[in-house]
């Protein structure tokens, strides 16, 4: 497929999740997680080998996106040093946007008779809850198990996703520290704005202090340094279209976050 038509796909599946009413009303009262452009890229390129319909394929695509939005604004509720103090009236509105992104999710997939996906993606987001358990009490025996836990707490969703469709461990790995690696990218750029992080009692405690960092930051440049050596060390061999390859570039060479 040609760059433009892979936009174009992409395209569609936006399409498919903006253009709800609902979704269009918490768009404009919710300020809470939206649609991941980067999720979607990988959620795309896991399944166009598949021999779904384009049309289904692009539902199914939608459907997952919904579950990561329902997971991530669930999130938000019992997100612990939240910095931003939520009114009722807010936290309601969290719930309810969740609970809407879940019921779309479950929908699509049931519409389409996918009970073996729906089933997998519930793993992925057991798996994303337990890393996030453990994240946040410090449950992490060293470096390479606090670095598998990011990984898992970001992208497991994506994982069964992508294992269910039959990709291979080499894809999974690249595009798991992907989606880390832009999660991480936002992250400099808020800890840069407002001066939290989640990541400070990380830092604190002494993971990932791979070299003797003066400041926090200069920890969390080290950490987006160890992630992308860990994606250019398995992209040897690896398949994917122009599109991914491009954006992979983007994020592998930017300085600062776009």
């Amino acid at each position: 497929m040609s760059y433009q038509g892979g936009v174009a796909q992409l395209k569609q599946v936006e399409a498919l999740i903006l253009d709800r009413t609902a979704y269009r009303f918490l768009g404009d009262n919710f300020d809470g997680p939206k649609v991941d452009r980067d999720q979607m890229l990988w959620l795309h390129e896991a399944i166009k080998g598949s021999d779904l319909e384009d049309e289904v394929a692009h539902q199914v695509i939608s459907a997952t996106l919904y579950v990561i939005l329902a997971h991530d604004t669930h999130d938000l509720i019992d997100e612990p040093k939240d910095h931003l103090q939520k009114t009722s009236q807010e936290r309601q509105l969290t719930v309810l946007a969740g609970d809407f992104y879940s019921s779309l999710y479950y929908r699509t997939l049931s519409e389409f008779e996918m009970i073996d996906l729906l089933a997998a993606l519930q793993r992925g987001v057991q798996e994303t809850n337990e890393a996030k358990v453990n994240l946040y009490q410090l449950h992490i025996t060293g470096d390479e198990d606090y670095l598998a836990h990011l990984v898992m707490s970001k992208a497991a969703i994506f994982a069964k996703f992508a294992t269910y469709f039959g990709c291979d461990g080499a894809f999974v790995h690249v595009a798991s520290h992907t989606i880390l690696l832009t999660y991480l990218l936002r992250e400099r750029g808020n800890f840069q704005v407002s001066g939290e992080s989640l990541f400070k009692t990380a830092y604190e405690h002494g993971y990932m202090a791979l070299h003797a960092q003066a400041d926090f930051q200069a920890w969390l440049e080290d950490l987006i340094v160890t992630v992308k050596g860990e994606i250019k060390a398995n992209m040897v061999g690896l398949v994917i279209s122009e599109m991914a390859e491009k954006r992979l570039q983007e994020l592998l060479g930017q300085v600062e976050e776009k």
